[in-house]
């Protein structure tokens, strides 16, 4: 699926809050599984792809989305409908994926947005690498990631509910 396509979708179906509110959700899409060229590494605000980046560039350039009044939000562009119309067929065969996305993580702030995915990065990358991991291992790496930002307790809050979600299996 193209990445204008995903972008396309999301800026029609919410307001994006943000480049930060936008890279989490394409994490995301990208986690549950909707295949788009996109690599995430660890960032200062959690995962960043460098590919979103670019391609959020390209989608103002070419009018998929617009910048709100506001100068922090995107909504949908003058070509937004346009290029949803041209990419229906893997937007169809995705469009439940995204809309879990959009469900579970579309109302969150920018903030909380950068902390659910920073906790689901991690708590990936580490049970990749380690198997299983314990929740406090999992809490103290984000917490040291975050260098204090969010506290132990926000944190476990998000480590809980990405376990409730269904995002995440607690071992």
């Amino acid at each position: 699926m193209k990445l204008e396509a995903l972008i396309a979708y999301l800026a029609d179906k919410t307001v994006i809050r943000g480049k930060k509110a936008l890279q989490k959700l394409v994490y995301f899409c990208t986690e549950i599984g909707v295949p788009v060229y996109a690599s995430f590494r660890m960032h200062i605000y959690g995962p960043y792809s460098n590919e979103v980046a670019e391609e959020l560039s390209e989608a103002i350039t070419k009018e998929i989305i617009k910048l709100s009044y506001d100068g922090f939000s995107f909504t949908k562009g003058n070509t937004c409908q346009k290029y949803i119309d041209e990419h229906k067929q893997d937007i169809d065969a995705y469009r439940a994926k995204i809309d879990r996305v959009l469900d579970t993580f579309g109302k969150l702030s920018p903030l909380d947005l950068e902390l659910y995915a920073t906790v689901h990065f991690i708590a990936t990358a580490l049970q990749e690498a380690y198997g299983n991991v314990d929740e406090q291992k999992v809490i103290a790496e984000v917490y040291r990631a975050k260098g204090g930002k969010f506290t132990f307790s926000q944190i476990k809050q998000a480590y809980d509910n990405l376990i409730t979600w269904g995002w995440l299996i607690k071992h």
